[in-house]
């Protein structure tokens, strides 16, 4: 594991990599609000798996609100610049140059840049959203875990091979939509159904807004079918949490974890279907 630093607008950022055969697969993977690099490895398994795959992976770092203090989860939150609104008072990170740095980076240290991929939990599962939208050329295929896309018309420049996972008993992403109460700030806010993230991404990628069932029970799976592959998981009282995860989140949080799937694995075999 390598720890590198980039300077976006001035301000160093960092990334973990896990270097592997020159010309291997590239995985970038997104934490959530709060979370860092080391966290999200422990919680998801990711180096682990790219050991005994062979692919390289890349874990960034997202920005607190306050640069000039440490990180804490509840205090002064990392966070992607993913599209949502924001309350801080602080300029919004260039996030989409950061990510692409990060890419460029891995590529000097001998991953293909031409196989791509970009998963994320939360918070990091927006900003999968909102790089797949705006950098469509530079990744392959994306895996956003229980996170919205708050792009309001996402017009990617080709349609991305798109694996979807959440969760229905999610308590800080309500399936069907509803108010949560932030943990970082104790303030309410509402937040959509989930259905309106995948209609309105189904419809950028020029795939049916309409999905059909593919799998039914505890974990379900539909597609919208389309010129990419578009698929959503969906995991029956999962809580907001990476399924088969450490379940780091306080349940109280968070809602229950759920071993019913592994979402590492999953993701990792539906990024092979696209090398």
């Amino acid at each position: 594991m390598e720890r590198i630093l980039s300077e976006i607008d001035g301000f160093p950022r960092a990334w973990l990599y896990f270097p592997a055969p020159p010309g291997a697969p590239l995985v970038v993977v997104l934490t959530g609000t709060g979370g860092t690099a080391a966290w999200l490895d422990r919680e998801t398994g990711w180096s682990k798996l790219a050991s005994q795959e062979g692919f390289a992976l890349a874990i960034p770092e997202a920005t607190p609100p306050d640069r000039t203090a440490p990180p804490s989860f509840l205090t002064n939150p990392p966070r992607w610049n993913d599209g949502s609104p924001s309350h801080s008072d602080s300029p919004l990170p260039d996030d989409i140059s950061f990510l692409s740095a990060v890419i460029a980076g891995a590529a000097g240290r001998g991953a293909d840049p031409h196989r791509v991929f970009v998963t994320g939990f939360s918070n990091g599962a927006g900003m999968a959203f909102r790089f797949a939208a705006e950098r469509a050329d530079r990744v392959s295929a994306i895996a956003p875990v229980a996170g919205y896309c708050w792009v309001h018309e996402p017009k990617p420049a080709r349609p991305v091979p798109t694996l979807y996972t959440v969760g229905t008993g999610d308590l800080l992403l309500p399936f069907r939509g509803g108010e949560v109460q932030l943990p970082w700030t104790n303030r309410l806010v509402r937040r959509p159904p989930v259905t309106d993230t995948l209609e309105r991404w189904a419809t950028a990628l020029g795939c049916s807004p309409v999905p059909i069932v593919q799998r039914e029970g505890t974990v379900r799976v539909d597609r919208y079918p389309g010129p990419v592959l578009f698929d959503a998981v969906t995991v029956e009282g999962l809580g907001h949490h990476w399924p088969g995860g450490r379940a780091q989140l306080n349940p109280r949080m968070a809602g229950p974890p759920s071993d019913a799937v592994n979402a590492t694995e999953m993701i990792w075999a539906f990024f092979k279907q696209h090398l």
